[in-house]
């Protein structure tokens, strides 16, 4: 039985279990010591015949293009992760295997490089047991991956390593496995050995063969797309007899291919030493005397002598780096961007990314800089470095009386007690390594605890690693540390002198090996210390500035609709190889052949699948493209892998996209996360290999702020262009939108897919190849000319998402002007693109003060809380509004002040009050020249100069005569301009806007100068200075004012902050400015560096108010006069009006600035209005014209008043149909005013609610109109109401009746009170009728029959008495004038008016009117708001006095006036005295009549002069008419 057993157990193990039976019987008898019958041959191994077949490159290419035929379209998915089938062989001497879902977050995915050896077909099974002794623990796929699967020539092996691998696959226990797997690492002692690519440093060859055979290690269920090595690539041979292999598992490497030398030289190759699953391994390239077994010895007998490897990074030729370096060896390396590692191990290390040069052309490259100390300043307290005793030394110095040496000898000892105070605070902190000496050092800015002088500091370094002291730290021998919290990015940029892009030289470096690579560039290296870097000079290598690599990303999103979350359907990709950054590019340059190559993924959604058709019809592109243009995934896991790798393969410089920093990488990172992608694939899309995802949490909610810092440290060396934000920085549009700018930028017309309507794409396959057509951006057409036998690539354009991108920043010279404010400021040029102009200036600052040996203010990040709105001033003082748009938020310390940011705190420019009006003669605009920046150099205003007052007053005008900081670098960067825009007058083409950028960026950074000093969270805040420079600011403007009015006899009619308008009164263009020339030079003799200049002339001018006018602007360019109308904050230019408004008002103001007559242009301005009423009602006018569009200033869930916001109703409703765009901070909402069919104003929904998107109309109407009377009443009346306020002829009742609308509602303001101004507008009124327009009737009661009727005036009944005969008088008598005054009696009942009873009614009347004014109700002044309150609004904005601003504020920028004011009381009250003024009347008859006249007056003066007393008395009680004599005459 027992027999049976051992036999069925023998069987079941077959042939395999045989030989290792006799494998253990023939080690025993060599133990026992027989070994005879075993012989010569017992430690051979047998190879029945060879695995692999050596195939050279032509016949490689036939195979597999052959297989790409047989299988294409098959794809495998495996896990979710999914490859295309290329057709390529697999590298089996790796064993790397794809980590599973739950590995894949510690995993990497490996990239493995081509190889061009194709396997036989029919060969004998390959060990598995000794597959599975070399592998141990790992999934039972490696299996068919394994380097154990090679048989090896014949090698003399050692038992022991014969007995360890036989006794493994028998061992009870796992750890035995392991433990005895691990033991074998000794390797064959004869064969050619394949050795990694990652091992390899320094390799020569000899007789290389021409062709190639590459290498290629991807594994069979790997994502990487094959890559072959093109042919005439040279082979590298390692020698036969000099190999020690072992397996080694290979890191991801990005391969690189450089030409090898034909020279022959030793093969080098260090050891690497890598960890996985607890074991370690190594390779050494050396001969063992005792050469041991390995279970990959077979591999070595069937490679072939002309084996090659593609060289990856890192890899040396002649000991000399594959990139170019200079004579002396420096590396010439041009820096794009850096990275700084703020946490962890690596600690205050530096990423520098940028371009090497190899060979002929640009690749990228990884420079790691490590060793970066913090340099910090302990500011003594004053018996430390007494300043007499370092006066004297310092004089000793001088006169030799001491050495250098012993001068700082004697430092030292002074700071004794300093620098033990110190150690001890950094022992406490367990900082060990640091270093400590006095330095001289100065000081000049807003910390009250520090003096602003030069004195000796104790300056202090130490690794970053090491915790950095807390800033606000103190002792007992010093009182402020200064550089605490300063980060080794800016340390190095400031100390070795870098601005922006530009050549660096690497004097001392060594190329990272594989294995220690952090990046996925294609070169890497290491740099020590940071002194071995610095600015390279002029030479071949660095003359020119090396093209850069775009890529514009799109995706295309859909609706999760159990998660409310947007998943990716499909992604594009298009890439500009070689864009330039030095000069702006042209179109026909970027979209040449050869410049472009694009990409597009489609994955199917969920639980669907791709229509019929589609499969072919995508298939066919790709064969029509060459390429595959177009790839289909299985799921979003797939699509990201795919993205990601094509991206990788890209290698690109720089990413853009419309709202790519708020939209799509957001969603990018965050489905990364959701997909659980493998952190080695991820992070590709940055340049950076990631062991985790850094937090995507958002950043600032205030749209414009750029990506959040989690989304810049997943990009890290790839500057991120997102045209959104770059357009509203250099554009003025209405709208900002992607849509919008192709129309008026590009002049193409863009179709937008919501993403609910891409789910119905997938339905057929012509809907969704035109989703794909429509991301996929290019479609690349071959057209064949049998003529000439030739192929022409020809590259269709198509509108889309990803190309309109790339196309706008090209457009917008995005690229060259952002490096020249880069360079020009010294900060770095991600940042600019993100749009931190405070940065900007901040890093100008730290460069300039850092060279004259200041020490500089901290700064602190603090967690963003950003609210920012804009602001109208109105004022005769503009308050300072800085924008300069901060990312980070400064918290000061302690001993800091305290900075708000609510409310400006001092004046801004000065604002005068306009002369409103009409003006038909010419106008000359005069502008000072950056007056700001000109104020700062011509009174010497420097942190270094002024000096500031303790109690808070504004300091004066410095004294001293030595050139500040601020002056001296605005006089550079003034320089510097002119001499651009010299160059720029004889440049022609690309070098003219090349200038004209360079001039742009110049301008831009020098009027940002004083911004930095005003805004309360720059890190160089100073209101004392800012204070200062608009102080004289304002007293420059005024004094300039009374030069023009007092001196040069012309009238100014308005100005603002460095400008003013002079009103000339003459129609000869030539003699106005010969006056402006006069004016100027009056003007600029008081200066030496300010200047005034002419802006600008005028024909006509239509002056409203504060900042807001119209008029024809005339220019002369060759000869010929040019007129444009220009219009400064007046509704047309406003976004949050529709089309139509816009166009009737634009309509209007060309009428009103025509040089037609008064009464042509009301006929012509009532007669449009008629007609557009009558289209609208008429249906005749399109939807467009009715979008009305407003802005988003945070995300619409945070609005408190949404429901009171139509356009936070609609970004509502839209977020709960699916959009992905239109409804975040920063988009541009549209919507249309609609109500139900038959409702107009008369419904009682809100106008919020009774809002839609444009597309929900065209879509579903929901059974909505488009509210005709809203846009009537709320669009069209308001704006050309506006215009025509100066207009005579016309009055906003008389424009309501033409546009169809209630007249009575719209009753005209006095003009007076709804400007808030009221200075004579009873003094200089002549005209009775006009002077008492608008004032309300003296309605008398009759005491008898109560009958209520309006007194008329007693000046009216004497005209009567004087012009008519007695007969008609007795005609009149129903006539209530006639009546009332001729018999004093009640028109209707007759009876006669007691005088008491009209004197008690007058008062009773006047009483009213001045209760109402008392009831203190305040009225906006804007139309279109008319918000009404009793309340007090405390809120200052700008220089608004308190309680005037509008509490719609930012919604309505008008004030608050009162709805009765005091000049409305006491025209009232004088109105009631002109009606009872009898002794007037004389006056006004003439003196022929007077006879008559005076005797009816003395009836009549009886009879109202008790009343007229009365209403006399009670307007004279008004202090409005009375005027303050001290007021107006000082006193002598």
């Amino acid at each position: 039985m027992e027999d049976d057993q051992r036999r069925q157990r023998r069987k079941t193990r077959g042939m395999q279990s045989e030989e290792r039976a006799e494998a253990l019987r023939k080690l025993k008898i060599r133990r026992q010591g027989g070994g005879a019958d075993i012989g010569e041959e017992r430690y051979k191994i047998k190879i029945d015949e060879p695995i692999y077949d050596t195939v050279d490159d032509d016949e490689y290419e036939n195979l597999v293009a052959q297989r790409r035929e047989d299988f294409k379209g098959f794809i495998v998915d495996d896990d979710g992760l999914g490859y295309g089938d290329e057709g390529e062989e697999v590298d089996w001497t790796k064993s790397g295997v794809i980590p599973s879902s739950e590995e894949e977050s510690e995993g990497e995915l490996e990239k493995k490089k081509p190889k061009k050896k194709t396997e036989k077909k029919e060969h004998k099974k390959p060990s598995f047991e000794a597959a599975a002794a070399l592998m141990g623990k790992q999934r039972i796929s490696n299996l068919f991956t394994s380097a154990v699967f090679n048989k090896s020539k014949p090698s003399v092996a050692s038992s022991d390593s014969v007995l360890d691998d036989v006794l493994a696959e028998f061992a009870p226990d796992e750890n035995d496995k392991e433990k005895r797997r691990r033991g074998n690492k000794r390797s064959s002692q004869n064969g050619t050995v394949l050795a990694p690519a990652a091992l390899i440093t320094s390799i020569k060859t000899e007789n290389t063969p021409a062709s190639v055979v590459a290498v290629n290690t991807l594994s069979s269920n790997s994502l990487y797309k094959h890559d072959v090595i093109e042919e005439g690539k040279e082979v590298l041979e390692f020698p036969k007899n000099e190999t020690d292999l072992g397996v080694v598992e290979e890191p991801p490497v990005v391969t690189s291919e450089v030409e090898a030398s034909k020279d022959t030289s030793e093969l080098k190759v260090e050891p690497v030493m890598k960890e996985a699953d607890g074991w370690t391994l190594n390779a050494k390239i050396k001969v063992e005397k005792d050469p041991t077994f390995s279970a990959t010895a077979g591999l070595q007998t069937n490679i072939s002598s002309d084996l090659n490897a593609e060289i990856g990074p890192g890899v040396y030729f002649d000991e000399k780096p594959p990139f170019v370096v200079e004579l002396d060896g420096s590396l010439p390396f041009y820096m794009l961007d850096a990275y700084e590692e703020f946490s962890g191990s690596n600690a205050g290390n530096i990423y520098l990314f940028g371009k090497v040069k190899a060979g002929s052309t640009y690749h990228s490259c990884c420079v790691v800089v490590k060793n970066m100390q913090r340099c910090m300043y302990a500011i003594p307290n004053g018996p430390v470095f007494e300043d007499s005793v370092i006066m004297n030394l310092e004089r000793d110095v001088e006169e030799s009386k001491i050495s250098p040496t012993a001068f700082h000898t004697k430092l030292h000892e002074m700071a004794s007690g300093l620098k033990a105070n110190i150690k001890k605070q950094l022992l406490d902190r367990n900082v060990s390594n640091f270093s400590m000496k006095p330095v001289k050092r100065n000081y000049a800015f807003e910390r009250s605890d520090i003096e602003r002088k030069e004195n000796y500091v104790l300056k202090i370094s130490y690794p970053f690693k090491d915790p950095p002291l807390p800033s606000d730290l103190k002792g007992e021998t010093f009182r402020a540390l200064l550089g605490t919290h300063s980060s080794a990015l800016e340390l190095f940029l400031i100390k070795r002198k870098i601005k922006g892009p530009s050549w660096l030289s690497l004097s001392r470096f060594t190329t990272s090996s594989t294995a220690q690579r952090v990046s996925w560039c294609k070169f890497e290296v290491t740099v020590d210390s940071p002194k071995d870097i610095k600015i390279a000079t002029s030479s071949k290598n660095t003359g020119e500035i090396p093209p850069v690599v775009v890529t514009a990303i799109n995706l295309k999103t859909v609706i999760n609709q159990k998660q409310n979350i947007n998943e990716i359907a499909s992604a594009s990709v298009i890439c500009c190889h070689k864009a330039k950054i030095d000069t702006p590019m042209l179109a026909s340059e970027w979209t040449r052949p050869g410049m472009l190559s694009h990409f597009t993924v489609v994955r199917k959604l969920e639980d669907g699948l791709f229509p019929m058709g589609f499969n072919k019809e995508a298939a066919d592109k790709n064969i029509k493209a060459g390429s595959n243009i177009i790839s289909m995934e299985s799921s979003e896991r797939a699509l990201l892998n795919r993205l990601m790798i094509e991206l990788h393969k890209l290698d690109s410089d720089i990413l853009v996209g419309h709202n790519i920093s708020g939209f799509d990488l957001d969603v990018l990172l965050n489905r990364v996360k959701a997909c659980k992608v493998p952190n080695s694939m991820w992070s590709k899309i940055g340049r950076l290999k990631r062991s985790e995802m850094p937090r995507l949490n958002k950043g600032n909610t205030v749209f414009g702020s750029g990506a959040s810092p989690g989304i810049m440290s997943c990009i890290a060396g790839r500057l991120l262009c997102d045209t959104f934000l770059c357009s509203r920085d250099l554009l003025k549009e209405v709208s900002y939108s992607l849509t919008e700018l192709a129309k008026t930028q590009l002049s193409k017309n863009r179709k937008e897919i919501a993403p609910h309507d891409i789910p119905g794409m997938f339905q057929s396959s012509q809907s969704l190849m035109e989703l794909v057509c429509s991301t996929s951006q290019l479609f690349l057409i071959f057209i064949f000319v049998d003529i000439v036998n030739t192929m022409d690539l020809q590259i269709e354009i198509g509108e889309t998402d990803a190309w309109l991108s790339m196309e706008l920043m090209f457009h917008l010279s995005v690229l060259p002007l952002t490096r020249q404010l880069t360079n020009i400021s010294g900060n770095l040029w991600g940042k600019t693109l993100q749009g931190a102009r405070a940065q900007r200036v901040e890093y100008l600052l730290l460069h300039a003060f850092h060279a004259k040996k200041f020490m500089v203010p901290d700064k602190f990040y603090t967690p963003k809380e950003n609210k920012t709105v804009k602001r109208k001033s109105d004022g005769p003082e503009d308050k300072v509004n800085n924008d300069l748009g901060e990312n980070d938020e400064i918290a000061p310390p302690g001993n800091e002040p305290v900075k708000s940011k609510k409310a400006a705190s001092y004046a801004g420019g000065l604002v005068l009050e306009p002369k409103k009006g009409l003006y038909d003669k010419y106008i000359l605009l005069l502008d000072f020249n950056s007056l700001y920046p000109s104020i700062i150099q011509e009174y010497n205003i420097c942190f270094t100069t002024v000096e500031r007052s303790e109690d808070g007053l504004v300091p004066r005008l410095p004294s001293a005569t030595a050139t500040g900081v601020l002056p001296e670098l605005l006089k550079n960067l003034v320089e510097r301009r002119k001499h651009v825009k010299r160059l720029l007058k004889t440049a022609s083409g690309l070098k003219y806007q090349q200038f004209d950028i360079q001039q742009q960026a110049l301008k831009l950074t020098a009027n940002s100068m004083y911004g930095c000093l005003g805004f309360s969270s720059s890190r160089f805040y100073a209101k004392p200075l800012a204070e200062l420079i608009t102080l004289q600011g304002r007293e420059i403007l005024q004094s300039t004012v009374d030069l023009v009015r007092n001196n040069l006899n012309f009238d100014v009619i308005y100005g603002d902050t460095d400008s003013i308008m002079i009103y000339t009164g003459l129609d000869d263009i030539n003699k106005a400015k010969s006056i402006a020339g006069n004016i100027i030079k009056e003007v600029n003799k008081r200066y030496k560096r300010l200047e005034i200049d002419l802006d600008g002339v005028y024909k006509r001018m239509l002056l409203l108010k504060k900042k807001k006018y119209a008029a024809v602007k005339e220019q002369i360019r060759d000869g010929k006069i040019y007129k444009v109308i220009e219009r400064k904050g007046l509704d047309m230019v406003r976004r949050d009006w529709s089309l139509l408004s816009k166009e009737t008002g634009d309509f209007c103001l060309e009428q009103i600035l025509s040089e037609l007559s008064c009464e042509e242009v009301v006929e012509a301005i009532h007669n449009k209005l008629r007609k557009v009423q009558e289209d609208m009602r008429k249906g005749e006018i399109g939807l467009e014209k009715y979008i009305i569009t407003k802005t988003l200033t945070r995300p619409p869930e945070a609005y408190p008043d949404a429901k009171s916001q139509p356009h936070v109703e609609v970004a509502l409703r839209l977020k709960k149909l699916g959009y992905t765009s239109g409804c975040s901070a920063g988009d541009t909402v549209p919507y249309i005013i609609c109500c139900e069919k038959g409702n107009g104003l008369s419904t009682s929904v809100g106008i919020a609610q009774r809002a839609r998107h444009p597309d929900e109309l065209t879509k579903d109407n929901e059974n909505l109109m488009i509210d005709i009377d809203y846009y009537l009443a709320q669009q069209i009346h308001p704006v050309v109401s506006r215009l025509c306020a100066s207009i005579e002829g016309t009055s906003p009742a008389t424009l309501a009746d033409c546009l169809g609308l209630d007249p009575s509602k719209f009753q005209s303001k006095s003009s007076e009170v709804a400007n808030n101004d009221h200075s004579g507008s009873v003094i200089c009124m002549t005209d009775d009728e006009e002077r008492y327009r608008g004032c309300e009737a003296l309605n008398l009661s009759c005491p008898d029959c109560c009958v209520s009727f309006k007194c008329p005036s007693v000046l009216s009944y004497i005209q009567t008495v004087a012009l008519e005969k007695p007969q008609d008088l007795q005609d009149q008598s129903t006539n209530t004038t006639t009546t009332f005054w001729q018999k004093f009696c009640c028109p209707k009942c007759q009876v006669e008016f007691p005088p008491a009873s009209l004197s008690n009614q007058v008062k009773r009347r006047a009483e009213l009117f001045i209760s109402t004014y008392y009831k203190g109700f305040m009225t906006c002044d804007d139309e279109t708001c008319d918000y009404t309150t009793r309340s007090l609004n405390l809120r200052v904005v700008g220089e608004s006095e308190r309680g005037t601003v509008c509490p719609n504020y930012p919604r309505c920028n008008g004030r608050l006036v009162r709805q009765y004011s005091e000049a409305d009381v006491y025209k009232q009250l004088s109105y009631f005295c002109y009606l009872l003024d009898a002794d007037r009347c004389i006056d006004k008859v003439d003196a022929k009549l007077r006879a008559a006249v005076e005797k009816e007056v003395g009836r009549i003066r009886g009879l109202v002069g008790l009343a007229f007393s009365t209403a006399q008395k009670v307007r004279d009680r008004c202090d409005y008419g009375w005027v303050k004599l001290s007021d107006l005459f000082a006193s002598i």
